[in-house]
């Protein structure tokens, strides 16, 4: 019997039929489950700075170069290299070479100049120049003898420039005049050879004297003695 006029008991929704046996399951109904947040990631915290740890220098082995006086520096030092260094930044320019080495290069030009002018000038001189024609000597090289008439040989040397030599032929006892003579000499022509045949006449032997003159463009004699038989 219900108290006080109240309705009949309903049974609880939360023990479903059947349900007698066994343990019973709470469920509530309009409820949403609780999903719990995921986790945070743990938050990177940085090392102390750790003090930067000194290495010594390393020691340098004993040099056995034994140095007089004050030497030549390896390198160009600190105190030189930066005001170089400064000075190319400001004037936008290298530093010029030393002059020592640009005046070795002028005189070693200058006298390579001069020696190729005379070197020119001696080959124009040998070929353009010619010293005057002149004869140096003259003699008698050489006598051929065939029958009545002997062939007497004068030789004629000159400088051996081109020009022309005169010359005559005197013979003693003569009847007849001597007749001036001319012949070219070609350059490097050092000597000239003339000729002239001694007749004989009827039987017998005569002697006479060949002169060969030299009358220009310098004057020489020779004379030989020439002996005709026929």
């Amino acid at each position: 019997m219900d108290q006080m006029g109240e309705g009949p008991s309903r049974p609880d929704p939360a023990l479903p039929s059947g349900a007698g046996d066994g343990e019973a399951t709470r469920t509530s109904w309009g409820r949403y489950p609780v999903i719990p947040p995921p986790p945070e990631p743990p938050t990177y915290v940085p090392p102390p700075p750790q003090p930067p740890t000194y290495i010594p220098p390393r020691p340098q082995p004993p040099s056995d170069v034994v140095r007089y006086g004050p030497g030549v520096p390896a390198s160009v030092p600190a105190s030189q290299a930066g005001p170089e260094a400064e000075r190319v930044w400001r004037t936008g320019r290298l530093p010029e070479p030393s002059r020592r080495p640009l005046r070795l290069r002028r005189l070693l030009g200058s006298a390579l100049t001069v020696i190729l002018l005379a070197a020119s000038g001696v080959v124009l001189y040998l070929r353009f120049h010619h010293a005057p024609f002149r004869v140096t000597g003259v003699e008698i090289s050489q006598q051929t003898k065939n029958g009545c008439v002997d062939d007497v040989t004068g030789r004629i040397t000159t400088n051996g420039a081109a020009g022309t030599v005169s010359y005559q032929w005197v013979f003693r006892p003569g009847r007849q005049a001597p007749q001036p003579l001319s012949q070219s000499v070609v350059g490097g022509q050092h000597a000239l050879y003339v000729t002239a045949a001694v007749e004989g006449q009827g039987h017998g032997s005569a002697s006479q004297t060949a002169t060969l003159q030299v009358l220009g463009p310098d004057q020489g004699t020779a004379s030989t003695a020439v002996i005709v038989r026929c």
